[in-house]
């Protein structure tokens, strides 16, 4: 075989590599491994309800946050205080503030859905009065949960004795190099526990 044909024959080769290369999408199902752990300081939950929205009485924001990381200072902490018989609309603002300026990491969770998702989960104290419902759904297919916003519904009873208190943790999953499922991940961004006051 002459030189000239050796060298389109080569030139051939790289374009087609090239054009395969070209052509691959990333699949959801088989999430890259180079999506690193989100570096998160502070943790808003900002809520209202969600039937009427300008309700001034049953607006809040509160704050989870741990400036200093694992080891050192505990994390700062406000409770979660919340009215029986009312469904509350939730956002989660997620911050790092490690950074100078600050890092809202809200908008990448939101660009990297596909291989995150949070879990909220009321201790036994709360089981029966607060459902969580996740209406925020990822592209996948078929669609999972995200969860930066939430439902939650806090249950009316006359037999209940108030306040009842409990927590609800909150993780974040992280899917790094594995698929995306319904249930939590080996590895987690953030596991926080919100102290709760039914009244």
């Amino acid at each position: 075989m002459n030189t000239k044909i050796k060298t389109n024959l080569l030139l051939l080769l790289i374009a087609s590599a090239i054009s395969m290369l070209g052509c691959q999408k990333d699949d959801p199902k088989k999430p890259s491994s180079n999506t690193p752990q989100e570096q998160i300081t502070t943790v808003i939950l900002k809520g209202f309800n969600h039937d009427d929205p300008t309700d001034s009485l049953h607006k809040f924001m509160i704050k989870w946050e741990d400036l200093d990381g694992d080891g050192g200072n505990p994390p700062s902490i406000d409770s979660l205080v919340l009215d029986t018989g009312y469904e509350y609309h939730i956002n989660l603002i997620i911050i790092d503030k490690t950074k100078t300026p600050f890092d809202t990491v809200s908008q990448k969770l939101e660009d990297l859905r596909n291989v995150h998702q949070f879990f909220f989960t009321p201790s036994m104290e709360l089981k029966g009065k607060m459902g969580v419902e996740i209406d925020e759904f990822d592209s996948n297919n078929p669609p999972l949960p995200f969860g930066m916003e939430v439902h939650l519904h806090i249950t009316s009873d006359t037999l209940y004795k108030l306040p009842i208190v409990g927590k609800l943790n909150i993780v974040l999953s992280h899917y790094d190099g594995i698929p995306k499922t319904a249930k939590p991940s080996p590895e987690s961004d953030i596991d926080i526990d919100i102290p709760v006051r039914l009244k």
